[in-house]
């Protein structure tokens, strides 16, 4: 005895779309493969599958970028802040402190908040009629699922004092 599951029938043309049949009866082994093989032809929930697994690796993807460009974002902002405080201070002869604040208003204006995380040091070299400095920013950025990850930047700056010298530095020759 034979069974057909069919979805359509068209009179006219005497066709079927229907499942293959199952024998009543028969080894359940067989009646196993049987239902495996239209298992394998069935494309119910398929969208659903490819949505599960692709949409998490996509969102991973779209969060890296996110985070490589905040670093980017970070380490040139660190990069201009900080060759702008130092040439301000090498402009004024020395005065390290309108170079200190320039370079914590670039800071705060370009990441806000997190600027206070960065570590500026800016010092006049009198030595080698110079000014030098450098930001820094050590610390663990925290996303979800990936947990802490460091956002390591580095940016330094030398300028010279920008006046006129009648020759070189003491002990240079």
């Amino acid at each position: 005895m034979q069974t057909h599951n069919c979805k359509a029938f068209d009179s006219r043309l005497r066709i079927a779309n229907c499942e293959l049949p199952i024998r009543i009866g028969g080894s359940r082994l067989t009646q196993f493969a049987i239902r495996i093989l239209q298992f394998g032809r069935d494309e119910r929930g398929q969208d659903l599958v490819e949505w599960t697994v692709g949409l998490p690796v996509f969102l991973i993807l779209c969060a890296g970028i996110v985070f490589y460009a905040w670093m980017w974002w970070n380490q040139v902002v660190a990069a201009a802040a900080v060759h702008d405080g130092a040439y301000l201070a090498a402009m004024r002869g020395g005065d390290t402190g309108m170079g200190y604040a320039r370079t914590q208003q670039m800071l705060r204006s370009a990441v806000g908040g997190f600027a206070s995380s960065y570590n500026v040091t800016l010092g006049a070299d009198t030595a080698r009629r110079s000014v030098v400095g450098s930001v820094r920013n050590n610390s663990l950025f925290s996303l979800p699922y990936l947990g802490a990850l460091p956002l390591n930047i580095q940016a330094q700056s030398f300028q010279r004092l920008e006046q006129f010298y009648g020759g070189p530095p003491t002990g240079w020759w």
